[in-house]
């Protein structure tokens, strides 16, 4: 089935691991969007005395929906375009030429998915706020409503930009430790060995993109005025200085642990899950 495969089972993984690790996003974004200190325990009995088990859900149609489509070419594009770049009769590709594919393949998800993106964060800042989640539908509705074509890929620089920074790391680092594992003997192609270049890939992708995760969320949440564009920050520079200016290099690294704790799991989740699902493919 080939590449087929590979882009179902990039598809279907993440999504499920999502139903999982929602509660952790959803405390990682309260985080970002609060200057208030507060670890993750703390943030989720919040929630979660607040507003209920909604709240600790809140936004978890669109995190399904939006973890089902980004991966789809986020980390199913992967293989093609290394293919392409790469030769695989030369052996192994190098460090470099794998960072220019997941780099690729994580701003084209981004550009794709910025809508879903979009409305996601916002439903889930929304319900920590006391107002509505929404589904998936209306949400999208409402934004291209309210905003037109171009509201709907508002952000989409910081976005690409995000994406490419974590997707490059993490899927080098997650093949890197597997394949370097593999050929020393020291793992088998199993799921121990895929949890552990998870969470190092996990890890490696978080410190490159955290600052660009909290600007893309603060432009994300901003109030909008009457002519539809953000109140609070003129474009992502102007935000960025802002917060290095309030709250110095701390503030761009806000709510890290809670999102390396809400990532680790879901990429163990979601590539145990991918490697299980591709075997069963014949991927």
């Amino acid at each position: 089935m080939g590449y087929a495969a590979g882009f179902a089972a990039s598809s279907l993984a993440p999504a499920l691991a999502a139903l999982f690790t929602n509660p952790i996003e959803v405390c990682k974004i309260r985080q970002q969007m609060d200057s208030r200190p507060g670890g993750l325990i703390v943030t989720l009995r919040s929630v979660y005395a607040s507003h209920g088990l909604a709240g600790v859900q809140a936004g978890l149609q669109m995190a399904v929906v939006r973890e089902a489509s980004k991966s789809f070419f986020r980390i199913g594009l992967f293989s093609p375009i290394l293919s392409v770049i790469h030769d695989p009769a030369r052996g192994s590709a190098p460090v470099h030429t794998r960072m220019a594919a997941g780099m690729s393949s994580g701003a084209i998800a981004a550009l794709v998915c910025n809508p879903i993106e979009l409305v996601k964060t916002r439903q889930q800042a929304a319900a920590m706020s006391g107002g509505g989640g929404g589904a998936f539908n209306d949400g999208l509705r409402q934004l291209y409503a309210t905003e037109g074509l171009a509201g709907m890929w508002r952000g989409t620089g910081v976005s690409m930009l995000r994406s490419a920074m974590v997707t490059g790391p993490h899927l080098t680092t997650y093949t890197s430790v597997k394949e370097a594992c593999i050929e020393r003997g020291w793992l088998q192609d199993a799921p121990p060995l895929h949890m552990l270049a998870s969470l190092a890939g996990g890890f490696a992708g978080i410190l490159c993109n955290q600052p660009l995760d909290v600007v893309r969320n603060r432009l994300y949440s901003q109030p909008l005025g009457p002519d539809g564009k953000g109140t609070l920050y003129g474009g992502a520079l102007d935000c960025a200085g802002q917060l290095a200016r309030a709250e110095g290099v701390r503030g761009f690294y806000r709510g890290f642990w809670s999102h390396y704790i809400r990532v680790g799991p879901h990429y163990v989740l979601t590539f145990t899950f991918l490697e299980q699902i591709k075997k069963a493919l014949g991927a």
